[in-house]
């Protein structure tokens, strides 16, 4: 996965929501990224898809690159900020962006992307039938949940227990809890579930995984689980970490299954395309991704005196050497 810091901010000029949306000649359409973390990631992938569908950044459309600086309240206030400009639609990428711009507007465009469960969440009616001005992607936690976890067993077939790191502070953690509870079952393996709610927390939570003898960490992405700190202690207390985002593995993890971020952010480009064309989300299904990568670290598997067995690496889409 590409990963650029690509954060513009600039004026533009007013819209009215859910109005008219065709191209006008000379238009420059406000194109609002909210960004729970503010790492910018996936914007230069989101950048250029636009590119190949003829938009041409502060031509026809400019991002408006808003950061909540992975705090809850920021993440309100800048959401909030980009209604205010107002911004034509507003790009969400994940579950608690995707909740603050449905709080702060009920018709400026919300295209989502990442978002377990979004009729659960009350984002959408439905996937076939959004019925209000949210659509995009889902998020596919439960197939990636699954998979990684068939995936640790190949790599570990005698596991019995694994951990699970948890951030209560994220609402898309409790869902992937669930999807990896039903996955253990089904295999067999007990997870011990230990939960941060601060960044302080995060290295004594390695103590307390420790204690529990677990074979294997499992993390699901988080802002606050920041994958450097996260890779680099599991690697420090002896844990082959496991995760949904690929983040984890380039950080030094040793695995990822994962949606391929390319493919994901070229289908959010497609939406936006065509809300800015004129369509409105109510008419757009929500839809799920349907391609996957399976990333290897294989320093950190030497690091770890960890022998990849070859049905995992012939499988592998990337394999990380150095």
């Amino acid at each position: 996965m590409n990963r650029r810091e690509f954060i513009v901010t600039a004026a533009g000029t007013l819209c009215a929501p859910l109005a008219v949306w065709a191209q006008q000649p000379g238009r420059l359409f406000r194109t609002g990224w909210l960004d729970y973390s503010s790492a910018a990631e996936n914007l230069g992938i989101f950048v250029q898809a636009m590119s190949g569908r003829g938009w041409v950044q502060d031509k026809n459309f400019r991002i408006e690159y808003r950061g909540g600086e992975g705090k809850a309240e920021r993440l309100e206030a800048v959401a909030a900020e980009l209604v205010r400009l107002p911004a034509d639609i507003i790009i969400a990428p994940g579950t608690p962006e995707a909740l603050a711009a449905r709080k702060a507007t009920q018709a400026i465009p919300i295209v989502m992307t990442g978002a377990d469960n979004p009729v659960e969440l009350g984002l959408v009616d439905s996937l076939p039938h959004p019925g209000g001005n949210v659509t995009g992607l889902a998020g596919a936690g439960t197939e990636l949940s699954g998979k990684l976890l068939s995936l640790l067993r190949e790599l570990a077939p005698r596991m019995s227990r694994a951990a699970v790191l948890l951030d209560s502070t994220d609402p898309d953690h409790r869902a992937r809890l669930r999807q990896l509870q039903a996955a253990a079952k089904t295999l067999g393996v007990s997870l011990d579930v230990v939960t941060v709610r601060r960044y302080s927390e995060i290295e004594p939570a390695f103590a307390t995984i420790k204690q529990h003898g677990s074979e294997l960490l499992i993390v699901p992405p988080s802002s606050m689980l920041v994958p450097r700190l996260v890779a680099d202690l599991a690697l420090k207390n002896g844990l082959p970490l496991a995760s949904t985002s690929p983040s984890y593995a380039y950080e030094g993890g040793l695995m990822a299954y994962a949606d391929d971020w390319s493919a994901v952010f070229d289908r959010v480009a497609s939406f936006v395309d065509r809300i800015l064309k004129g369509a409105k989300p109510t008419d757009l299904p929500v839809e799920l991704p349907d391609k996957f990568k399976l990333i290897v670290n294989a320093k950190t598997a030497r690091a770890l005196g960890l022998a990849m067995p070859p049905s995992i690496m012939i499988r592998a889409d990337s394999v990380i050497e150095s």
